[in-house]
């Protein structure tokens, strides 16, 4: 009676829902996420965290875009694996700064 008591709640707490659960698969659970810019290549200046909207760079104008994204980490309880995962978080429209020209934004469907 007993063993059959400790298995029964066993069965509970392993039923109980689990946050963050990720990939397909049921045995991935998110452990910590974080918002990171998303970089941009220019091969005049490097690295920069924004992009231009529209072919032409026009400081001081309303057509530069900045992106942020989530970045997670999460474990597979079965096998102990990790693995990041990267999720696109929010655009925000800025305004252009003076400085290097950064590329064009990538076409996001």
């Amino acid at each position: 009676m007993l063993l059959v008591l400790l298995a029964g709640v066993g069965a509970f707490a392993f039923a109980q829902a689990r946050p963050g659960i990720v990939p397909p698969g049921g045995s991935w659970v998110t452990t910590s996420c974080w918002v990171e810019h998303r970089w941009f290549e220019t091969l005049r200046s490097g690295p920069v965290d924004y992009c231009k909207r529209s072919l032409r760079y026009r400081p001081g104008k309303i057509d530069c875009v900045a992106f942020t994204d989530e970045i997670c980490w999460a474990v597979n309880q079965v096998t102990g694996e990790w693995q990041q995962l990267r999720n696109a978080g929010r655009q925000t429209l800025i305004q252009c700064p003076e400085g290097p020209e950064p590329p064009t934004c990538p076409r996001l469907r």
